[in-house]
């Protein structure tokens, strides 16, 4: 949560509880002045008649009481229960419904979020903000959002209970800071402002520059600027709308096709990637000495090396290589097993 917050909330809870000790304060002060001015008692009797009095610990008068002491006493009983009273009932509200609860919730997130290594950070919970955090949360991928609209975070928590999130600024760079940018694995930039998006990859990049950013550009213009600034995609939706667009009207089935494997319909078939870990097996070994599609049903559709270039297609004698990433089209079964093999958990 931003320090603004939670400063705000800790203040108004001290506040509060000041509040009250105030009030008991005020009511044993004035109250042992009143006994001292009609008992005519020390100053000592009669702080101790009043702690005795108003604590109902009952050990019996220390002086007898004039018929104006014992009024006076009364008095102070029933004011001593209404101070009482107010702060039951203040605290109660505070640790139940009020700062107190916000407090205690806040800090239990901050530190679940601080706890955090190799997660997703989302910047912005807008129309395309709100899709990347729903197919991060059906992927089970711990993430983080940041979004300065309380309104909107209010809202996905009607949905989303127990999403991490910071309201904040992104482009603030202690908010960054408490989203985890430092262990973050990747940082997803949503905002409609371009300029914004450029700050927000800067700063991020200056303090995690393995984070792998993608951001979004609303206008075409912004993709070179924010490439440089080291983002290492940059989405338009805009143009990719328009792409979808033309594709179902000129080849639906293709694209319905894309949508089961990469949208996850009703036919579990995924399109997915798996990294080849130095230790793995498989490195060295052709594709068909592997036996991939025999050992796990899956159909292996490209490779990107560790260079960044790619084989599509690639043939039975491509050589599998650590640092390979391997993407693959199949089940959710499938593809474990995938995973299974190629760190040698099967062997």
């Amino acid at each position: 949560m931003p320090a603004q917050e939670l400063d705000y909330l800790k203040k108004n809870v001290a506040r509060k509880f000041l509040r009250i000790l105030l009030l008991i304060i005020s009511v044993v002060f004035f109250s042992t002045i009143g006994i001292m001015i009609i008992e005519k008692w020390s100053f000592f009797d009669a702080l101790w008649h009043v702690i005795i009095t108003i604590s109902t610990v009952g050990y019996g008068e220390i002086h007898p009481l004039t018929e104006a002491g014992r009024i006076f006493t009364m008095i102070i009983i029933v004011i001593a229960f209404s101070v009482y009273a107010y702060g039951a009932s203040t605290i109660a509200y505070m640790v139940f419904e009020g700062d107190l609860k916000k407090y205690l919730a806040l800090k239990r997130l901050e530190k679940m979020i601080s706890q955090m290594k190799n997660h997703t950070i989302v910047c912005g919970l807008g129309r395309t903000g709100l899709a990347a955090v729903q197919e991060l949360h059906k992927e089970h991928i711990p993430f983080v959002v940041i979004e300065k609209d309380h309104e909107k975070i209010n809202k996905i928590l009607e949905t989303f209970h127990n999403i991490r999130y910071i309201v904040g600024d992104a482009t603030n760079d202690e908010i960054l800071m408490k989203a985890g940018i430092k262990s973050a694995a990747n940082l997803i930039i949503t905002t409609s402002n371009d300029s914004d998006n450029l700050f927000i990859t800067l700063s991020a990049k200056n303090l995690n520059p393995r984070v792998k950013v993608v951001a979004r550009a609303s206008e075409e213009s912004s993709i070179p600027k924010l490439k440089m600034a080291g983002a290492d995609e940059v989405i338009s939706p805009n143009t990719i709308g328009g792409i979808r667009m033309a594709s179902i009207a000129i080849r639906p089935n293709v694209v319905s096709f894309l949508d089961i494997v990469t949208q996850h319909g009703e036919i579990d078939l995924r399109l997915e990637e798996v990294k080849i870990p130095d230790d793995s097996p498989v490195h060295g070994k052709l594709l068909k000495d592997v036996q991939i599609p025999q050992k796990t049903g899956v159909i292996v559709i490209g490779i990107k090396r560790e260079d960044g270039s790619f084989i599509l297609n690639p043939v039975s004698t491509t050589m599998l290589l650590k640092g390979d990433t391997i993407i693959i089209i199949g089940t959710t079964e499938q593809f474990e097993k995938l995973k299974k093999l190629i760190s040698g958990e099967d062997s």
